[in-house]
């Protein structure tokens, strides 16, 4: 038996089922790690951020992804899109972006998992927060070493755990309404769009992620109806997890100013007594253990593919002989992710924003091309793509006009990096040339020292 992608069938796939839960913790786990935008933008601007941001920038990526995997459910997802509808050079840099940006979210995860055990160790020496984050990278690799369908159980059950503290929580941020959860509307040191700029990294970071899991597609049962569904039911519950909570913190609580890294514990401990504080901080350290968990999935895979088409070193096509999975990609990233761990969340969450943005203009990129272009029968997919689950029921000009706040955002993001608070930031800005450079200096390394045979790829439309 074969997956998706052409090769020999591997251990058990991941269920429809399994995948909705996995494409909800790669996208959120809960609402940890937005508190610092309340503080930074002002409570009233960083809850409509929250609202619009599904709309403008989740439901069209998730949309495009959704028509694209059910089109194209090959394993490599995304990066395969690129390089089907531009050619190698394109394909690569999508890929590179998206791994890229894996790292930069995998290591806030990890972080996030460190903050959170302060809650019991408020002293932890920085030595010992690193040493805790990188022992959860590990353990994460050793996980997905074992394959997706452990994974998928993982996630699963985690994801349960987590909604109970936040619902404890909002129960009793309700039930003690005492502040207007929108006032201030804007923090009184920044006007609303620098207010809205300010908080705009994390929200991208917070609604990103749904192309993440497309490069497992060989290793979900029926991918092409399968990512449709969990993309449909991964966004509304991403957006009640994080809107709806921090209202009824916001309510209950107040004290916007004081919201920064962590701050849901806080929150509850005041709304619900110390029993609640541990288990919202018990949380954090459930929800970012399967964040990081399940994007590994999709951050191990990729170079995996890409090494079997030739655009990536050799060595990193190599597979577990039982379970499947790349062994070496596995030890790589976590070695990448243990160095990131050293990192701020802040720092790291806009780095991901300013390489996912790009990466996600490809992604609408690609749709764009492959629509007006779609052969007769996929050779990989096996259907005829006017059969496809799911079709946007949209025509060009109206795929094209969905992209447009995409778009925007993205450059807002890319001036707010480099020009925070109306003031050229030099070394941020060489820091975003050099990650930019960096795919092109790679796609030529690795093609000079790639030995396996790169597969041919239907030429792009004319």
């Amino acid at each position: 038996m074969e997956n998706a992608s052409g090769r020999a069938g591997n251990p058990r796939r991941a269920t429809t089922f399994q995948l909705v839960f996995m494409t909800y913790s790669v996208i959120c786990s809960g609402a940890y790690g937005l508190e610092e935008m309340v503080s930074g933008s002002g409570p009233g601007i960083a809850l409509l951020t929250l609202v619009v941001l599904p709309f403008v920038w989740a439901v069209p990526i998730a949309l495009a992804c959704a028509e694209l995997s059910a089109l194209y459910p090959v394993e490599g997802g995304y990066y395969r899109w690129a390089r089907r509808a531009f050619g190698d050079f394109t394909g690569y840099m999508a890929g590179w972006l998206v791994w890229l940006a894996n790292l930069a979210t995998n290591g806030t995860f990890a972080v996030l998992f460190a903050n959170y055990l302060k809650y019991w160790y408020p002293d932890l020496p920085r030595s010992w927060h690193w040493a805790v984050a990188a022992a959860l990278v590990w353990v994460a690799v050793f996980m997905n070493w074992r394959g997706i369908r452990l994974v998928g159980t993982t996630s699963v059950v985690l994801t349960i755990l987590i909604f109970f503290p936040f619902l404890a929580m909002t129960l009793l941020g309700l039930a003690r309404f005492a502040f207007n959860p929108l006032v201030p509307f804007v923090t009184p040191e920044k006007g609303p769009l620098s207010a809205f700029a300010a908080g705009l990294g994390i929200a991208i970071w917070l609604y990103s992620g749904f192309e993440k899991l497309t490069t497992n597609a060989g290793e979900v049962e029926r991918p092409s109806r399968a990512f449709p569904i969990a993309l449909a039911i991964a966004v509304p519950m991403a957006a009640g997890s994080y809107i709806i909570p921090t209202f009824a913190a916001l309510a209950g609580h107040g004290h916007w100013s004081d919201w920064g890294e962590s701050y849901f514990s806080t929150a509850a401990q005041a709304l619900g007594g110390p029993a609640l504080g541990m288990a919202m901080a018990a949380g954090g350290l459930i929800s970012n253990s399967c964040l990081l968990m399940v994007t590994i999935l999709g951050q191990s895979r990729l170079p995996m593919v890409m090494a079997e088409d030739g655009l990536f070193p050799r060595v990193f096509a190599r597979r577990h002989p039982r379970f499947g999975t790349p062994t070496v990609s596995l030890i790589v990233g976590g070695i990448a992710l243990s160095l990131l761990a050293l990192v701020r969340f802040s720092y790291l969450a806009g780095l991901f924003a300013i390489v996912q943005v790009l990466a996600y203009l490809l992604i609408f990129a690609s749709l764009l091309r492959l629509r007006s272009h779609a052969p007769e029968r996929d050779a990989a997919s096996g259907a005829a793509p006017e059969k496809a689950p799911f079709r946007i029921p949209l025509g060009t000009p109206g795929l094209a006009l969905m992209t447009v706040p995409s778009v925007i955002l993205s450059g807002m993001v890319i001036v707010e990096s480099v020009w925070p608070d109306g003031a050229l930031d030099g070394l941020q800005a060489v820091v975003d040339l050099l990650v930019f450079a960096s795919g092109p200096a790679t796609y030529v390394l690795f093609r000079r020292i790639a030995r396996t045979r790169v597969p041919e790829v239907p030429a792009p439309p004319a």
